[in-house]
């Protein structure tokens, strides 16, 4: 099972997404006008390719049922690691260097602190 949308034959088809599982007819649907799609257990008529769904359980298992949305929402939190990596490691060219592919080494290090860095404790007092 590929968790990312789209990717290898076997991945999520029952995504919990409303861009991915109303079908674009040129009807404008409320909110509770999705819930027949939304029900059904007909694959996605759309796929948003890339989204990352969550994982299985702690069995191993994954329910790909669109109304069960802990397996299956796609949400900013659960891709943004992915998107970091996938960035850390996308190819471009870099002008120092005849290679076409870099890993961006760059580290959180970089990243000045939020907060100044607190002083350090006086020293015991003396009579």
């Amino acid at each position: 099972m590929s968790y990312v949308v789209g990717f290898c034959s076997h991945y999520p088809k029952h995504v919990h997404h409303r861009g991915d599982s109303i079908p674009k007819n040129n009807v404008k649907y409320s909110c509770t006008g999705g819930w027949k799609w939304r029900n059904t257990s007909n694959p996605n008529p759309n796929t948003i390719v890339g989204a990352m769904v969550a994982g299985p359980d702690k069995f191993d298992g994954f329910h790909d049922v669109r109304t069960n949305y802990n397996y299956t929402r796609p949400t900013l939190a659960g891709n943004a690691g992915l998107v970091a990596a996938l960035v850390a490691l996308s190819a471009h060219h870099d002008a120092k260097t005849t290679s076409a592919t870099v890993i961006d080494k760059n580290t959180f290090s970089a990243i000045p602190p939020m907060f100044p860095t607190p002083q350090p404790p006086p020293a015991p007092w003396k009579p």
